[in-house]
């Protein structure tokens, strides 16, 4: 049976990355894009070119109606749903002395609900077609390392790596696998202009010596998607080419933390309130 796969957030930088990949490990794919159509036409013409299908869905995964809706069109596009790799999110920094109610929801609804709803959605198709699928959620170093103005993001991102643990538990009577990719610093070759993967940065902080590449989370997301993963599950996979292996450094040459600039604009903002 042709394997299948649906990736979100499939048109730009580890989304499309994945897409490719996994077409390339002779997947048909589904992928969905919010705001970027000219990426995922891209990923749609290299999948073609590979000899695989490619469906492409617009959809905004933030609004709760939309993950079973996508993930009801993939089945009936592609047949059955093997994979669901839960990748679209949100990034955005926030202060807790500054945000909003709606900034800590529109990141809720984007790196955690809509990656539980997508998953849910996708595992009822598998378990109905009685297949022992895969669900991946893409997550994030910053899920383990604590970054100033990251509480919002990387709490959920930790909440996403803990709730995967309980879900893998929930559907491993069905044989369905539950798992994480955890990237670190990723970077489009295509849109490093200045040299930024082999410059200082990558050189002084991560160990092995470059910043990563969509195709480095995808051939992880792959291998998990395997059966050669086959007794895996409830896990996540780190990849970040050590980045966070060391913690913060105890000497003065220590990797900048704290941003003095961002803080000067807080605490202007913070004196500016009346609340």
């Amino acid at each position: 049976m042709q394997k299948t796969a649906v990736v979100t957030g499939g048109s730009r930088n580890i989304g499309q990355g994945i897409a490719i990949v996994l077409a390339e490990h002779g997947y048909d794919v589904a992928i969905t894009y919010r705001s970027h159509p000219e990426g995922a036409e891209e990923t749609k013409q290299s999948i073609e070119k590979l000899g695989r299908k490619c469906f492409v869905y617009q959809a905004s995964l933030d609004q709760s109606d939309v993950p079973a809706k996508v993930m009801a069109q993939a089945h009936r596009d592609l047949g059955h749903i093997d994979v669901c790799v839960c990748n679209a999110g949100k990034d955005r920094r926030h202060s807790v002395l500054t945000v909003t109610a709606e900034q800590i929801d529109e990141l809720f609804q984007s790196n955690f609900r809509a990656y539980s709803l997508c998953a849910g959605a996708a595992a009822r198709h598998m378990i109905r077609d009685g297949i022992k699928g895969s669900i991946i959620f893409i997550t994030s170093t910053r899920a383990e390392r604590a970054y100033p103005s990251d509480f919002v993001y990387g709490g959920l991102k930790a909440g996403i790596k803990r709730a995967c643990e309980s879900i893998a538990l929930d559907l491993s009577q069905y044989g369905i696998r539950v798992n994480c990719v955890a990237p670190g610093g990723t970077l489009e070759p295509k849109l490093d202009k200045g040299g930024f993967g082999s410059g200082v940065f990558a050189k002084e902080v991560i160990p092995l010596g470059r910043i990563g590449i969509p195709r480095d989370d995808a051939e992880v997301v792959a291998f998990l998607a395997s059966d050669k993963a086959s007794y895996i599950t409830g896990t996540t996979v780190r990849c970040d080419g050590g980045l966070i292996l060391s913690g913060m450094p105890e000497d003065n040459t220590s990797v900048k933390w704290v941003d003095k600039d961002w803080q000067e604009k807080i605490r202007a903002e913070v004196m500016q309130r009346e609340d």
